[in-house]
């Protein structure tokens, strides 16, 4: 019985040992400024502008405002396309159609070489255009309208994805903490029944379920340092920000 008592007892130690080694080694250390930082929600307003500005669909959504104007803007100039400038020059005998002096008796043709220049202005305003340039001009107002509330909802959706995302990493870092105390605390007990069932004050059910216990906070410990890391990345991937840098500027 006493044999079994010390291989029992060896058998926790060793998996005591090696629960804290790989516990110790996958913790990312908690810094005390991160905590600061998401208690006042100073990343807040940073990602969101981040996350806009890079946002492939916050980009199209702008451009297509930028047309919309822009095509506005030639509508309204669109009735200088009906004024046009022209000019000729020409060299040689002029057909005159009034009395010629110079000319040949039953030939209007000068005889004599000489050179023209002509420039006028025209004008030409089809009827189409001056009965619906109102409303076209109405509708290209329409759809710059469009675009900039497609780009408003656009921009909006991204804020709300950028908290989501911040609250489930607020959450992740709350949890991780929660489970990195529970995960000491159940080490302390499972140190102290070890040493209480070597001295044969308790019995191997009861310290198994107190290494039980400990192996399972070791568990959700690492299983949320998983859920933080991973909600840190997604973080930063869809604002294309590093947090660290951020954090530093604060």
């Amino acid at each position: 019985m006493y044999r079994l008592r010390i291989f029992a007892f060896t058998f926790f130690l060793c998996v005591s040992f090696l629960n804290r080694l790989s516990a110790q080694q996958a913790s990312p250390g908690l810094d005390s400024l991160v905590i600061k930082v998401l208690a006042n929600d100073a990343l807040l307003p940073m990602l969101i502008d981040s996350a806009i500005k890079y946002s492939p669909e916050a980009r199209k959504s702008r451009s297509m405002e930028t047309r919309a104007d822009l095509n506005l803007k030639m509508n309204k100039k669109a009735i200088f396309d009906i004024v046009s400038l022209h000019s000729s020059y020409g060299y040689g005998t002029n057909y005159s159609a009034v009395n010629n002096q110079s000319a040949v008796v039953g030939n209007n043709l000068t005889t004599s070489q000489s050179a023209f220049y002509n420039l006028g202005v025209g004008v030409q305003l089809p009827l189409s255009m001056l009965v619906n340039r109102k409303n076209v001009t109405r509708i290209q107002k329409t759809m710059l309208d469009v675009a900039v509330a497609e780009k408003d909802n656009s921009e909006l959706q991204i804020k709300q994805d950028v908290i989501t995302l911040y609250q489930e990493f607020k959450l992740e870092q709350k949890l991780l903490v929660i489970s990195s105390k529970n995960k000491q605390s159940a080490e302390v007990n499972n140190t102290i029944a070890q040493k209480d069932f070597l001295n044969a004050q308790i019995s191997i059910d009861q310290v198994s379920a107190v290494a039980e216990k400990y192996n399972k906070s070791v568990v959700d410990f690492e299983t949320n340092i998983i859920k933080f890391q991973t909600s840190l990345m997604q973080l930063q991937a869809y604002t294309h920000t590093d947090l660290s840098l951020l954090i530093r500027k604060l």
